[in-house]
């Protein structure tokens, strides 16, 4: 499975190496995906090993995705893999998202957390809940982890979405499209890191849950 992994990114000069250097291992190319970064979070990725595209300023995570679809589409990739710039997610888990989408032919496998109360912070552990609720509602099967960014997808099946989110609902908007064109989905296990019980993710759980939320019954009852 010939496979790019797209790392968008803004100011995780701490992790990104580490991203980097992990997921090297496993897929053909890493690009990093630079959102307006003032650390040097594009001269470490590229230091680690990555192509980097470098956005002119911050735009948000689904402009910085969507650039990297984009490359990826223009250099062939049939499969491509996203995760997280700030340490979270763990490369060494792509391996699992691999197989499973080997095993099962999926279109889409989405890398699914533990919803572990005493492990998360309640904030992230209830926005979760309600938004893969949501999302089993909106696509007709089971949702275990609708917000999360470490996903494997067929290239191919993303061809005719026109993707129109700018931040965090894009893994919903995806999601939702991807289901209602009769693609299919599978779920891997995997691993994420809190430090201290907090998340490293720059997301609001209470206000992009809502905004998820919105978006979502757009995407799907009004074609948007």
């Amino acid at each position: 499975m010939r496979t790019c992994a797209l790392i968008p990114a803004f100011n995780e000069a701490p992790y990104i190496a580490k991203v980097v250097e992990g997921a090297r291992q496993y897929v053909e190319e890493v690009v990093v995906i630079d959102d307006g970064s003032t650390d040097g979070t594009a001269e470490l990725a590229r230091a680690a090993g990555a192509t980097c595209l470098q956005l002119p300023r911050n735009c948000g995570k689904a402009s910085a995705l969507r650039a990297g679809i984009d490359f990826a589409r223009e250099h062939n990739f049939p499969y491509l893999i996203t995760l997280d710039g700030d340490g979270q997610h763990l490369p060494e888990d792509i391996p699992v998202m691999l197989r499973v989408a080997e095993e099962t032919g999926a279109d889409l496998v989405i890398g699914t957390r533990c919803f572990d109360r005493a492990l998360m912070p309640r904030s992230r552990y209830f926005s979760n809940i309600v938004g893969s609720r949501l999302a089993s509602a909106l696509v007709g099967c089971k949702i275990r982890d609708s917000q999360s960014g470490f996903r494997l997808f067929r290239l191919d099946k993303l061809a005719g979405a026109k993707l129109r989110s700018r931040f965090y609902e894009l893994e919903m908007e995806i999601l939702i499209k991807m289901a209602r064109s009769g693609c299919t989905i599978a779920h891997a296990p995997v691993r994420m890191i809190y430090d201290d019980g907090q998340a490293r993710s720059k997301m609001k759980p209470v206000r992009d849950t809502v905004r998820v939320c919105l978006w979502s019954l757009a995407f799907r009852f009004l074609g948007a």
